[in-house]
């Protein structure tokens, strides 16, 4: 058996223990920074785990990287525009669609309040902040009167450990806050992972990035001490003559005095032959900021963040040119694979009918170029019929209007969709009713303008033409088997198509259009109402 000096001796041998002694005590004469008390360094967070040291020595945990500018800009850049984005729980419909599940548990939970004390932007914020300095973001799994999920609990990354249980298995082991350790099953923690290189642990960009990190606060401690303690002196004065200490100890404090602190830059006036000689910065200063701005743009790539758009905007960008381009690019490569993750997270751990609902960040808002851009996006859209007015609306955060849910079809294009199921002995039928009716409204109208023939004004023809197109609305109606309404909103537009360019100008085109966007209207609705 060894005497307990052994393992003493063993230690200061290796040099072991005083590293130990050395490990809370401030380097290079440098003083403690917690009110001249120095911390043991049985209390020094690398010795648990939560830190390290990197080759530049410095300590780097999650705060402490939190604590350089571009880490927190990068973080803050993606965990907040993450956090802000509209996050909707959808139902899928049988027709392929979807609709927002506004009735689902989840739905509130998710885009309102996740527990007593957070907002989802809060909540949503905090987990993405943890996942992308630790690898992941946790919170437990709180049932309810909701359901299963309740509550979603936040938990610091710190206080979790997974444990293989063999077979691809494993559970969660979470330390309290009264520092019991508690096993945890994975249906009982929801998790937002980053990468992982054994399927079951994620990886730290603290751990990997510990040296690029420490590199940049030692820079930024080496640059605070130079401007703080530089023994270097801008200038110096110079002469021909010979002065005593005395007198070169009196020239330097009236100089000093003179020309120093707020007095700099003033006018000096020299005398017995005294020279003022400058002293620049030295090539190791240049490279000594050089070498602070290639630490930023490298934390820049840890991240996967622009480096314009946290304040890097020395160098030219390789992610487009103008603000459009570039927020497509930061959404496209930086946001996209964490806005998957937590889709993927969410439908994972939280949604048990996979099959039936699922949760989808709405992210155009990121996308929206100017407004020109916009308008002839969604005029191509309008026209060509994969967007209506309300869906339009919609993105331009404008109310609905009353039959704003209709799609249009151009006449000159083969029929699709559900216009493709009508029977052609249906069409043929549509068209003749319609046919009728446009020859009813030209022998009419064309009466009417025979009639007023020597209007110099023109205000009878118009009193005409709204007369007869106000009652023709019933007849129409009748006739086609459509609504009211829409029979009003036709009769208005051909009333202005006449007008503007003559009876000789109306055909049944536009009354055909308007009954087959009917007939397709009801369809639709009826299959909805079947697949509830």
């Amino acid at each position: 058996m060894r005497r307990p000096g052994f393992l003493f001796l063993y230690l200061v041998k290796m040099g072991i223990f005083q590293r130990l002694l050395n490990s809370g005590q401030p380097q290079n004469g440098s003083q403690p920074e917690s009110g001249g008390v120095e911390a043991s360094p049985w209390l020094n967070p690398a010795w648990w785990g939560g830190a390290a040291s990197s080759t530049a020595g410095i300590v780097i945990d999650q705060d402490a990287a939190l604590k350089i500018s571009t880490v927190y800009a990068c973080v803050s850049l993606i965990s907040e525009t993450i956090a802000s984005l509209p996050l909707f729980v959808y139902r899928y419909l049988a027709d392929g669609g979807r609709v927002r599940a506004v009735n689902h548990p989840l739905y509130e939970l998710l885009h309102d309040q996740p527990n007593s004390t957070q907002t989802s932007f809060e909540f949503r914020q905090m987990m993405m902040t943890h996942a992308l300095m630790r690898g992941s973001g946790y919170a437990r799994i709180v049932p309810g009167e909701r359901g299963f999920v309740n509550e979603l609990v936040p938990i610091h990354p710190d206080n979790v450990r997974k444990e293989a249980l063999g077979n691809g298995r494993f559970r969660y082991v979470i330390r309290d806050d009264d520092g019991v350790e508690r096993p945890y099953l994975p249906d009982e923690i929801f998790e937002i992972g980053g990468m992982s290189l054994d399927g079951m642990n994620t990886v730290s960009v603290v751990s990997h990035a510990r040296d690029s990190f420490g590199l940049a606060i030692a820079a930024e401690r080496y640059g605070s001490k130079f401007y703080k303690n530089d023994s270097r002196p801008g200038g110096i004065l110079t002469t021909d003559g010979k002065l005593t200490a005395e007198a070169a100890a009196r020239l330097r404090a009236s100089w000093q005095a003179a020309h120093s602190g707020d007095n700099q830059w003033r006018v000096a006036v020299l005398e017995n032959g005294l020279r003022w000689q400058q002293i620049g910065v030295t090539p190791d200063e240049a490279q000594f900021l050089q070498s602070r701005e290639f630490q930023a743009e490298d934390i820049c790539r840890w991240f996967r963040v622009p480096p314009h758009m946290v304040g890097l905007t020395s160098k030219a960008t390789s992610w487009g040119s103008g603000i459009e381009q570039q927020s497509i690019g930061f959404v496209t490569y930086t946001l996209r694979p964490w806005l998957v993750r937590c889709q993927q997270a969410i439908a994972r751990d939280l949604i048990l009918a996979r099959d039936r609902y699922f949760v989808d960040f709405v992210v155009e808002g990121l996308l929206r170029g100017d407004i020109g851009s916009r308008y002839n996006a969604y005029a191509i859209a309008r026209q060509w019929g994969w967007m209506s007015v309300n869906e339009i609306r919609r993105l331009e955060n404008l109310n609905p209007i009353e039959n704003g849910d209709r799609y249009l079809e151009p006449l000159n294009m083969t029929e699709a969709g559900q216009n493709a199921a009508l029977a052609s002995h249906h069409m043929m039928l549509i068209e003749e009713a319609a046919a009728r009716l446009v020859r009813r409204e030209v022998a009419a109208l064309t009466r009417a303008k025979n009639k007023c023939t020597g209007d110099d004004n023109g205000t009878a023809w118009e009193t005409a033409v709204a007369d007869f197109y106000r009652e023709h609305v019933r007849l129409v109606a009748e006739t086609m088997r459509i609504p009211e309404t829409v029979a009003r909103e036709y009769c208005q537009a051909q009333t202005a198509q006449v007008l503007a360019h003559g009876v000789e100008s109306l055909d049944m085109t536009a009354l055909c259009h308007v009954v087959r966007a009917v007939l397709v209207d009801d369809e639709v609705n009826e299959n909805e109402t079947n697949s509830e």
